[in-house]
């Protein structure tokens, strides 16, 4: 029997190869991303639309040989290879969705598959009714097999590596060009076997209620239309899915990163917030270097700057202090803001002590030089604390209560300095949380008390006035020292409510003296510099003495010079405001600040106190007393009164009577007395026996 081919049909058959292919690459893609029943519904659906499309090619290739005779094909068994077409494409599909391919999953596959395929073309051929059997050349047919085991080891191999990860797809040219290569070994693999066909010599069909050549073709041509829209129906509905799911994708993406820079960000500085620094301890604890270093970095008397300034000028100081922080230490470690003016530094590498102390030395620093905000220049500093892993800690808790312990030391050695941990300071920090609940308590159920010094003039030993000093037994802790109580209300936030109560309390005391004894008595009051940069101190100031009914002029604010010269500007707006109620105003332990003269002339002064430290020793120390001889000579000269404190004998009575200072303060007269004690006190002194009348309100 004699045959040619139809090379339209040859080609039709090359083209549904390749849209076979392409359907094949790219439910590939589908399968392996999907998971579950979805995963086995498209790897169903994968073989069926496969398995088709590669028989479809073998019989419209079939029908491209124009025989003698017209040739019938038997249903069952053209049925019969259609189902091994499948079933060779479900085995193809199973093996890309079952995950890596090794070497010997990808020939175990392809020799299963093109056996599979030999099975579909062969069991197709025997399907031909004509008389007589079929025999095939045997180096062709062998041939065959070889290109069909190859072709669907390469048919394997495209569909796993152009689809490597379920939320990978390769270029549609790349799918292209890789169905082409397909097509070419199954069409190679088809014509090759018909080669190998040997037919009978003047076979006949055999009469059979087959399926006519026609017949056929129409089947196949409907089947392979099923094909292409099938193909083109799951490829538009896979784009619409597959970019519909890659916006959600992305929108997701997005949400998520917005979430997590909520959850792991400092919103005002972006830099890691407590949540990230922990995760990052936890990290580098799984796998520790041989020591690393957990900083704790608080800006000192921010709570004064953010309340005097503003918040936003608050907010600007932290963003800049995070930007400093930041360009001091390396890209490696992580500054992170963990409370208002809190941060944490965490030196991830190999760090020695050397190494640590330099650091905290660059950070310390540069947190010490003025900040320029806004139009106003803002002067800052910090106190560092400082725990070395393993030796100050196992654990992330315990690395950070420790740096905080150590910055607190920082703070009580006067703050813009670093410390290393010590065991010692755990006790510390513990006690400063105990004395914080404590004060706080005793600021709301008034067990605070205030015990009042004369002060007395030099020349005649007339009382001129008290100072009100802060008292503090507590029932649990003792006796309170005001040297511990005010930098801790001060760090806080409860100078506030404490200073009002001790300048409350003194006017009152003033005054309920007045009206019993019919004589002012003058009331000095200490000033805190975070009470004097609040904005609404003057009008606290104003309040308090409308409520008491002290007359201004009985009452003196003493301030520090460091207060004075933080922020010069605002404090000589608040003393002339002060000043012009008639209030008056005195310096506290002149000499102890970095202050002259010449500077303090601004500021409308009444009173200088000279330290205790220098007249200590005034008498015996002749350094000592060229300080205090100048103090006294340049106060007089601008006409301001000097108040010596600490006077205990009678031979420093006598040294400052000499330089004519004008009033002190001492054991020599008196301690510090209980409201009772002192009047018990003043009325036995005889410079009473003329008393001064008291000032109207």
């Amino acid at each position: 029997m004699s045959a040619s081919y139809n090379l339209t049909l040859v080609a039709l058959s090359f083209g549904v190869a390749a849209i076979a292919s392409l359907t094949a690459l790219d439910l590939a893609g589908r399968v392996r991303a999907s998971t579950g029943a979805l995963g086995h519904a498209w790897l169903a659906g994968g073989a069926f639309a496969m398995g088709t499309g590669i028989w479809a090619m073998h019989f419209i290739g079939m029908l491209a040989m124009e025989m003698a005779a017209t040739v019938g094909y038997d249903v069952p068994m053209t049925v019969l290879s259609l189902m091994a077409a499948i079933l060779s494409a479900a085995l193809a599909l199973g093996v890309v969705h079952t995950g890596r391919l090794s070497r010997r999953r990808l020939g175990l596959g392809a020799l299963v598959m093109g056996l599979g395929i030999c099975l579909m073309h062969y069991l197709g051929m025997e399907a031909m009714e004509i008389q007589g059997a079929l025999r095939y050349r045997p180096t062709l047919f062998l041939l065959s097999l070889a290109i069909a085991v190859s072709a669907a080891g390469l048919a394997l191999w495209l569909a796993f590596h152009l689809n490597p990860a379920a939320d990978r797809q390769p270029p549609l040219w790349q799918k292209g060009l890789a169905a082409l290569v397909m097509a070419v070994g199954i069409s190679g693999m088809h014509y090759t076997g018909m080669a190998a066909a040997l037919y009978p010599e003047g076979g006949m069909p055999t009469a059979s209620g087959g399926l006519s050549p026609h017949q056929l073709a129409v089947t196949v041509a409907l089947v392979s239309t099923c094909i292409m829209v099938s193909a083109l129906l799951i490829s538009l509905f896979d784009a619409h899915l597959s970019s519909r799911n890659a916006r959600l994708a992305d929108s997701l993406r997005e949400a998520n990163r917005e979430l997590k820079g909520m959850v792991y960000r400092d919103a005002l500085t972006q830099l890691p917030n407590r949540l990230l620094l922990e995760e990052r301890l936890d990290a580098l604890l799984a796998a520790p270097p041989s020591m690393f270093a957990v900083f704790f970095v608080d800006l000192d008397r921010f709570k004064q700057i953010n309340d005097s300034l503003g918040h936003h000028v608050g907010d600007a100081l932290i963003q800049q202090a995070a930007s400093r922080l930041q360009a001091a230490v390396r890209d490696i470690d992580t500054v992170a803001r963990v409370g208002g003016d809190e941060f944490m530094v965490l030196l991830e590498s190999e760090v020695t002590p050397d190494v640590a102390a330099a650091l905290a030395r660059r950070l310390v620093s540069t947190l010490d030089k003025p900040f320029q905000i806004e139009h106003s220049v803002v002067k800052a500093s910090t106190s560092v604390g400082i725990s070395l892993y393993p030796d100050h800690g196992g654990d992330k808790h315990a690395l950070m209560i420790h740096a905080d312990a150590a910055m607190y030391d920082a703070k009580q050695r006067g703050r813009n300095t670093f410390q290393f941990f010590e065991p010692d300071m755990t006790s510390h920090a513990e006690r400063r949380s105990h004395l914080e609940r404590r004060l706080r308590r005793a600021i709301e159920e008034g067990d605070l008390s205030l015990a009042y010094q004369p002060k007395v003039d030099v020349d005649s030993g007339r009382i001129t006035g008290v100072e009100a000093l802060l008292r503090w037994h507590d029932a649990e802790l003792g006796t309170v020292t005001p040297d511990e109580i005010i930098p801790l209300a001060e760090d806080t936030g409860l100078i506030q409510p404490l200073g009002e109560w001790v300048l409350r309390t003194a006017c009152r005391y003033a005054r309920k003296w007045a009206d019993e004894h019919g004589q002012a008595l003058d009331m000095a009051v200490n000033i805190s510099a975070v009470q004097l940069n609040d904005r609404h101190f003057v009008d606290r100031v104003k309040r308090v003495l409308a409520d008491t009914g002290l007359p201004p002029c009985h009452l003196e604010l003493e301030l520090t010079e460091s207060t004075l010269i933080r922020d010069p500007d605002h404090a000589l707006e608040v003393l002339n405001a002060l000043r012009e109620l008639g209030v008056m105003l005195s310096i506290d332990d002149f000499g102890t600040g970095y202050s002259n003269m010449a500077q303090l002339r601004r500021f409308p002064i009444d009173r200088l106190k000279i330290d205790r430290t220098f007249l200590a020793e005034a008498v015996t120390n002749p350094q000592d007393m060229a300080i205090v001889t100048a103090v006294i000579a340049l106060a007089r000269s601008l006409d301001l009164r000097v108040v010596a404190e600490g006077i205990e004998s009678e031979e420093q009575l006598a040294l400052i009577r000499r330089l004519q200072s004008h009033e002190y303060q001492g054991f020599l007269c008196s301690q510090a007395l209980p409201g009772d004690a002192l009047e018990s006190f003043l009325a036995d002194r005889p410079q009473f026996d003329e008393p001064r009348p008291a000032t109207s309100a």
